[in-house]
């Protein structure tokens, strides 16, 4: 994660929140970049979340959160970095959504 250029990181909605897998990591990261002077400030990024039905917003800000308490640069795009899918490739079907993404990505470059 210290040599990458960007961290971008997203999640499924489970259970009204991101998985646990991922905040396990994200929790040990943060833990150590702040122990040893903030090692990921000034790092871009951002979230994507996706979800069956609801709960992306939750899911997007909790990871938003991690951003912030990282003294990290969010990039922005024309909506929240949130998308609506069920079933592999259902994704797909939602333009906003990939047009919100082309447009963050778009930024990040």
């Amino acid at each position: 994660m210290l040599k990458t250029d960007f961290i971008i990181v997203g999640s499924p909605v489970y259970f009204g929140s991101a998985t646990l897998e991922l905040m396990a990591l994200l929790d040990r990261a943060g833990y150590v970049a702040g122990a040893n002077g903030k090692l990921f400030s000034r790092k871009i990024g951002g979230p994507i979340s996706v979800t069956r039905r609801a709960g992306q917003n939750f899911t997007y800000a909790q990871l938003l959160f991690w951003y912030m308490i990282n003294d990290m640069v969010v990039l922005g795009s024309t909506y929240w970095n949130v998308a609506t899918a069920c079933d592999p490739g259902d994704v797909l079907e939602d333009e906003e959504a990939l047009g919100t993404i082309d447009r963050f990505a778009e930024n990040l470059a």
